[in-house]
């Protein structure tokens, strides 16, 4: 990009863009916790200047496996800036619940907050109860629909075309079998997620596209798994067992992959379908490793905290407005395994 600073087609901020070059929009939150002279344990007790002690709250739809990354990212941010940091969620998604806690993040007058808005409705009142406030908000992970008009920002995977991506993992991996037809079972751990949903969109689009182009007969379904992986392994099993020689392929939405990993082991069917989805969980990974996960398409959890924190800190202090940064759609799979998962393991 000629700017670093410029708007993609999609008016999207690039990875590249913001953070490559000799110039970042990021440094306007991060300078003030970065000198030169400044020792690690300096930066660790906090030398933020006009940031240090600003409390932030972080608030999730659902402390699950895939949120550890993000939690560092964040904290290691607020570390640097003297923050007090607070990243809270409930165990397992409700609604109420964490409407709810973000109320009650909201009535804490925190200088700051970082939320999900996993739909395009339930969570707007909480979000302009925050602004009238005063209370800077920047969303991360998920944004849902028209997020723009509430004036946030948001920091998380474009999801759409991340599902295509998806999509045609998925294609690539049934191609191997020879296959020419059969189900793509879209696995969601949540229903109306709309990032889940959007996904979805693009991975029946990647199968559409592809038909079209190879003269071949996929069709696609959706299957809800859910988080717990029990019952994730029982709603796997009720779907195959009904016909079983119709899946080509399993396509998650999230980390629904590794159940299928657990149930294809447990049964001795790994290599009778391809299977592959999202997030890079110590589950997944160890599929990639054995085997029996074809590919998952990562998110970068860590700028999911990280960067949203960085955003979230210049709108603070001196005042600078967030924009939505796209944390990208990485293929992982046997070809790079190796070197993600050191990586990964850093955060985890």
């Amino acid at each position: 990009m000629s700017n670093p600073t410029s708007a993609g087609p999609s008016g999207r901020f690039s990875r590249r863009g913001i953070l490559g070059g000799g110039v970042t929009v990021l440094a306007a939150g991060a300078l003030s916790a970065c000198k030169s002279s400044t020792s690690s344990a300096e930066a660790g007790s906090g030398s933020g200047g006009a940031q240090k002690g600003k409390k932030v709250i972080f608030v999730v739809h659902e402390k699950n496996s895939f949120f550890p990354p993000v939690q560092k990212g964040f904290e290691a941010y607020g570390k640097a800036m003297g923050w007090q940091t607070q990243f809270t969620g409930p165990a397992t998604f409700d609604q109420s619940t964490v409407v709810n806690m973000m109320q009650n993040a909201v009535n804490a007058k925190p200088d700051g907050l970082i939320l999900t808005r996993i739909d395009d409705t339930s969570y707007d009142g909480v979000i302009k109860a925050a602004q009238a406030a005063g209370i800077p908000v920047i969303l991360s992970n998920v944004a849902s629909a028209d997020y723009e008009k509430l004036g946030v920002g948001f920091v998380g995977q474009d999801f759409v075309p991340a599902g295509v991506t998806a999509g045609e993992q998925i294609l690539k991996h049934i191609a191997k079998q020879g296959r020419r037809s059969g189900a793509i079972v879209i696995g969601k751990i949540q229903a109306g997620n709309s990032a889940l949903e959007q996904r979805g969109k693009g991975i029946k689009q990647a199968v559409s596209d592809y038909n079209r182009a190879h003269g071949t007969k996929f069709t696609t379904e959706d299957l809800i798994v859910g988080t717990d992986e029990a019952g994730a392994v029982s709603k796997i099993d009720g779907r195959y067992s009904r016909d079983p020689h119709s899946v080509a392929g399993w396509a998650g939405t999230a980390f629904e992959c590794q159940f299928v990993a657990t149930w294809a082991k447990s049964k001795n069917l790994v290599g009778k379908f391809a299977n592959g989805g999202f997030d890079m969980t110590s589950p997944v990974l160890a599929g990639i490793k054995d085997g029996s996960i074809d590919y998952t398409i990562g998110q970068n959890p860590w700028a999911q905290g990280w960067v949203a924190a960085a955003l979230l800190a210049q709108q603070i202090d001196p005042g600078y407005p967030s924009f939505t940064y796209d944390t990208g759609a990485e293929v992982v799979d046997s070809s790079n395994i190796a070197a993600v998962s050191a990586r990964e393991a850093k955060v985890a």
